[in-house]
């Protein structure tokens, strides 16, 4: 693992290192920042302290001290790039499909780091629906070639869909993703989802896929009848292949903290 930590922390050299690095390496900035989000919907989110996350795929975090879950996140695909307006440090994280960005204006910077982790494919796979959804995120093709992952847990009306996208022939899809064996019930969460966007979306074309570590027949039967599909996948195997690396990457981190 290779660490470089950004000793001056004035805006000129923390804008050249942010430069240098983003989008080449995994970056982390802990600083006092205003977020402002436009996209398919706008967003502020005033000034606080927080951990900004750039991964080099093009992933960002935004968490703060507390809750599992980030209060802003963009998946893999953005583009990003720092620059200064009013004195203030600004690092703005874009996509184009669909359009969609994120300004992050620095007050008070007190961490600047970036290192490169060479961890192959280990997996921080717990097993929770969650920890899979994320899986599955950063990984979208497991879903179905082609498959190009937009957002997690977006609002339908009738609760929200675990993953949402679209697929090689431009239809949207919605994903239902299961930690255990799925049955009827949660094969009719996944059309009420469907329904909900297709009679939102007119006419474009809008797929469901239920994915489980096993699908009933029933569910298959019923799943077929409305033109929906399934995939199957091994969780726990996918977990215990992950586990020996996983400790591996934990004792590294142990040793870098010293």
């Amino acid at each position: 693992m290779s660490v470089r930590v950004l000793k001056d922390l004035q805006p000129e050299a923390a804008i050249e290192f942010l430069k240098s690095e983003l989008g080449r390496r995994f970056v982390q900035v802990a600083a006092r920042c205003a977020i402002d989000y436009q996209g398919r919907a706008e967003s502020r989110l005033p000034a606080g302290e927080r951990l900004l996350m750039f991964k080099p795929d093009g992933t960002l975090l935004v968490h703060t001290s507390t809750k599992l879950k980030p209060v802003n996140w963009q998946p893999p695909g953005c583009t990003f790039s720092a620059g200064r307006e009013d004195g203030r440090i600004v690092l703005v994280a874009s996509r184009e499909k669909p359009k969609e960005t994120v300004r992050i204006t620095l007050e008070d910077v007190q961490l600047v780091v970036s290192m490169s982790l060479a961890d192959g494919e280990a997996l921080d796979l717990v097993g929770t629906e969650d920890d899979l959804q994320a899986f599955l995120a950063q990984r979208p093709h497991l879903v179905e070639p082609g498959f190009k992952f937009w957002r997690r847990e977006r609002a339908s009306g009738r609760g929200p869909m675990d993953l949402y996208g679209e697929d090689a022939q431009g239809r949207r899809v919605v994903v239902e993703v299961k930690r255990k064996a799925a049955g009827v019930k949660e094969a009719d969460q996944l059309r009420r989802y469907v329904e909900r966007e297709r009679a939102a979306r007119g006419e474009v074309q809008v797929r469901g896929i239920l994915v489980a570590t096993e699908v009933s027949a029933k569910a298959r039967k019923y799943l077929d009848e409305l033109g929906l599909e399934h995939r199957e996948l091994d969780w726990d195997k996918l977990r215990r292949n992950a586990a020996d690396l996983l400790a591996a990457s934990q004792r590294t981190l142990a040793e870098w903290r010293g």
